[in-house]
């Protein structure tokens, strides 16, 4: 050990010091490296003597176990490194009486060190540092995405005064517990509640044609009564907003309230549109003010372009009918705000005795027999329709919990890394340990190196999540109505980043910091392998089994969702199997022909154009995801449903032409002639699901069946059962009524063609302007975009899990491939070891490919098991697929045993190939 003299290092300069360290019987070359440090740290002389005899102790000892100086010095890295880290370790656990910082700094100061320090650390390492914040950031960003939609959609609250005040109402029956309004229903209610009630409001989602040039903009409005803005407490300052005289009576009051977000986009934040004529439905409407810019009406992702009144809503929208006095026609949005005093007990039982006085009174189709009550919940209660809800909050939540896993992996992963370089960094530990560091303040040091990886991965996920987000929004996805989310990145989205990252950091930074600075200082010193041996790697694989665990909860759900569409996709929905080109078309009251006439001119010119095969009107066509269409009918011998007047059933008004144009097939009877007009009998097309209910066993064709005011109705042909209302229905009873006995405003014109839709759809259009040009194209698509529409949803979960699935399967890939890469390389003594005593090579192979493959193994049958429980809780989300499907878990496990034997192939054969005399001399 040191001399008595080495007290006197403190004083010398750095010959002095390598004189020193040379009389200690160290060779020059080491004295001379001792001697670079000890000046090098700059401490106090007291702190240097301390350094010294540290130094000399660890060189003395590797030179008495056998190593070489330049083994030693090699080993021992460079003089002005490692000078700096002696020196932050000294000053730190130095009190300041002999220099150092100690105590009196206080926590502040120390992590402002931490964070220099580790930022240097990362800025030395781009490449870890670069693969570390990319894995966290594509974790944390679909994670942030996620959270902004959730954010817009569900969390932010409705915009309106005393929101706890305000109640949703709907009418309730045995067929539908969340119906929506009559206008005959709604002028009842608002008769009848002011003394629970303040006021009453109701509202009506719609579509207008804006006369914009030569081509009609489709926008979505909202048809307000009076009280609408009043009500929820919505005050604009452009303007004004629609009030009660407004929307006094029907046709009146042909004025319009912006949105704010069309306001800008549509005329440039004009100030002085207010006062301002636009055209809708060919018709004039003054624009007497814009909402305010964080309103974003009734549903929530569904911002309307403009505000009308309720009064202007047979005016502007062709198809609404009779709206004021047809009780069957439930299309209003209700909200109500409780009056001061009242209660929601209070309130469900005047709607209760409101209910009870319409059946009494024989009003509209209620009766005392007729099961049904008005139902209210709390506005704040309801996200968007709670039907909807019900499906969205599951939906919601399997998303978010698969993101989830992402991030588990990522994080996994990144923890796997830092484990390794841990191991790596175990000499600096050992020695700033040895110097008198904490291990607490280590642990500190590296938990902070950490969080600085997960910080700019949570900036760049943030960034990451925008841009993905808004990149799905611009895309042309084939939806029955406009997304109109504003996804602000607020408070919520920003604390939700930061608070992700940090506990990334928090949580997966602290298992390796505490395996780092659990070491053995005299193996460390003397540079053997601390810190490394096997029997400590037990952690890592504990990572990679638990990212293989997720991965295979993640691939089982995508691939019961692709089954699930794929059986979907699979559905024959009876019609649209020819290529078509979709029209929806109105027809205003002011044309000097009628609907029918005008319909039936259209269809001559456009019949008449190449490639076009048949040509054909429905009024609602099938699988309409806004809009379903029913009647009741009775049939004798057949009882309705207690409490009914009679059975309902799906109907529609088609032509002539539509069976061959929208490709049903007629099973028996005849089509709709041109003699089937309003002054013929009634007469019907029936569906064969309505045939076998009604008349099983029997020929449906010459049956009759009565409406409700008592006309009887002719069967006179047999059709196929196509979908009507989603594409996984059970077979639905429907029928058929002709066009000319049942005209309508609006139709949806069908032109089946042989060659591309796309472009006999803009001929369509072009067909139409000429022919016509006061009719109002509505929308326009081909019939394989209005089958994509249905399919969506199937497609988006599908689509979003797969993707998921597919990342986390390569970052666990990754992060096998780093574990088992990792090891081989410390396990390379023993490979040479092995190699060197006559093992055969494949041998060694197989057995550094097992040590990775039954991590592989263990993880897939947890995760296995896993996925068993869960697809039991997706069963009602699937179609067509078993929760527990075989195929999908058996392709998921086989999928998952190639992937993991090729991550772990590789290194081992190369492990195969060492040198078995230069793995020994290495080590």
């Amino acid at each position: 050990m040191s001399k008595p003299n080495d007290g006197l290092v403190g004083t010398l300069d750095r010959l002095g010091v390598a004189r020193l360290a040379a009389s200690q019987g160290l060779p020059p070359a080491i004295a001379e490296r001792i001697a670079a440090v000890v000046v090098g740290t700059g401490l106090p002389e007291d702190r240097r003597v301390e350094v010294f005899r540290e130094l000399v102790a660890h060189f003395q000892d590797g030179l008495d176990s056998g190593r070489t100086p330049e083994e030693l010095l090699t080993a021992f890295g460079g003089p002005r490194e490692t000078a700096t880290l002696i020196k932050r370790a000294k000053l730190v656990v130095t009190t300041e009486e002999l220099g150092g910082t100690g105590r009196g700094d206080g926590w502040p100061v120390l992590l402002w060190q931490d964070f220099r320090y580790a930022v240097r650390r990362l800025k030395a390492r781009p490449a870890f540092t670069g693969l570390a914040v990319l894995s966290l950031a594509l974790g944390i960003g679909a994670n942030t995405a996620m959270f902004t939609l959730v954010n817009d959609v569900i969390l932010r609250r409705p915009k309106a005064e005393a929101v706890h005040e305000l109640v949703n109402l709907y009418v309730t029956t045995s067929e539908f517990a969340f119906n929506a309004f009559s206008y005959p229903e709604y002028r009842e209610l608002t008769r009848a509640t002011d003394n629970v009630f303040t006021g009453v409001a109701a509202t009506k989602l719609d579509f207008v044609s804006w006369d914009r040039g030569e081509r009609p903009e489709r926008l979505m409005a909202e048809e307000v009564t009076g009280n609408y803005f009043d009500l929820l407490g919505i005050r604009t300052t452009r303007g004004r907003l629609i009030g009660p005289a407004d929307a006094s009576a029907p046709g009146q009051s042909p004025v319009v309230v912006l949105g704010g977000k069309f306001w800008r986009n549509a005329f440039g934040a004009d100030p002085n549109v207010i006062g301002q004529t636009i055209r809708f439905a060919g018709s004039p409407y003054t624009v007497i003010g814009v909402a305010p810019d964080d309103f974003t009406g009734s549903l929530r992702g569904l911002m309307p372009d403009v505000y009308l009144p309720i009064s202007m809503a047979t005016t502007v929208s062709l198809g609404s009918g009779d709206l004021f006095d047809d009780w069957r026609q439930h299309s209003l949005f209700v909200k109500a705000r409780l009056a001061r005093g009242a209660s929601a007990t209070g309130a469900r039982a005047v709607l209760g005795s409101l209910m009870q006085s319409i059946k009494e009174r024989h009003l509209g189709d209620w009766r005392p027999e007729r099961e049904g009550t008005f139902t209210e919940i709390p506005t704040s209660d309801v996200i968007l329709y709670p039907p909807i809800d019900r499906l969205l909050v599951p939906i919601a939540a399997m998303l978010f919990a698969a993101v989830g896993m992402v991030l588990v992996i990522a994080c996994a992963n990144l923890a796997g890394f830092l484990l390794a370089r841990a191991i790596d960094r175990k000499k600096e530990i050992g020695i700033r340990l040895a110097l008198g560091a904490s291990r607490g303040r280590l642990i500190t040091q590296l938990v902070v190196e950490t969080m600085v990886l997960s910080l700019l991965g949570g900036v760049l996920g943030l960034l990451f999540g925008r841009v993905a987000l808004l990149g799905i929004l611009a895309s042309d996805l084939p939806l029955p109505v406009p997304l109109n989310l504003e996804l602000p990145l607020d408070w919520r989205v920003a604390s939700f980043a930061a608070v992700v990252s940090i506990l990334t950091g928090v949580l997966f930074g602290l298992a390796p910091a505490l395996q780092a600075t659990r070491v053995d200082l005299a193996g460390t010193l003397r540079d053997e392998a601390a810190g490394g041996s096997r029997h400590k790697g037990w952690l890592r694989n504990v990572l990679v089994g638990s990212q293989v665990t997720v991965a295979t909860v993640l691939l089982v759900m995508a691939g019961l969702f692709l089954r699930s569409l794929q059986a979907i996709r699979g559905v024959d929905p009876g019609f649209g199997k020819a290529p078509a080109a979709l029209a929806e078309i109105g027809i205003p009251p002011n044309n000097p022909r009628s609907p029918l006439a005008t319909v039936e001119l259209i269809e001559r010119k456009v019949a008449e154009t190449p490639g076009i095969s048949a040509v054909g009107a429905i009024d609602n066509l099938h699988l309409n995801t806004l809009n379903t269409t029913g009647t009741v009918i009775q049939v004798d011998g057949i009882e309705p449903p207690k409490g009914e007047q009679g059975h309902s059933v799906d109907r529609a008004a088609i032509d002539t032409g539509f069976i061959a144009a929208g490709g049903l097939r007629l099973l028996a009877g005849r089509n709709f002639t041109a003699a089937d007009r309003d002054s013929a009998p009634l007469v019907a097309i029936v569906n064969a699901a309505l045939a076998n209910r009604f008349w099983p066993g029997r020929n449906a064709v010459g049956q009759h069946y009565r409406t409700l005011n008592g006309r009887q109705v002719e069967v006179v042909g047999v059709v196929n059962t196509a979908k009507i209302r989603n594409i996984a229905e059970e077979p639905r009873p429907a029928l058929y009524q002709p066009l000319a006995q049942n005209s309508q405003p609006v139709v949806w014109l069908t032109v089946k063609t042989s060659g591309d839709a796309n472009a006999v759809l803009h001929q369509v259009i072009t067909t139409i302007r000429a022919t016509d040009p006061t009719v109002f194209i509505v929308m326009t698509r081909t019939m394989q975009q209005h089958l994509d529409t249905v399919m969506l949803p199937f497609q988006l979960g599908a689509e979003a899990l797969a993707g998921f699935a597919l990342l986390a399967l390569v970052t666990a890939s990754i992060g096998l491939y780093g574990a088992v890469s990792y090891a081989v390389a410390r396990r390379s003594r023993e490979v040479g070891i092995r190699l060197s005593l006559g093992a055969n090579r494949g041998s060694v192979i197989r057995l550094l490919l097992w040590g990775g493959v039954r991590t592989v193994l263990a993880g897939a049958a947890i995760g296995l098991a896993l996925a068993l429980v869960l697809g039991r809780t997706l069963s009602a989300l699937l179609f067509g697929v078993a929760g527990a499907d075989i195929l999908t878990l058996v392709g998921v496990g086989a999928v998952l045993v190639a992937v993991g034997c090729l991550a772990a192939y590789f290194p081992a054969r190369r492990a195969g190939r060492i040198d078995p005399l230069a793995a020994l001399r290495a080590d």
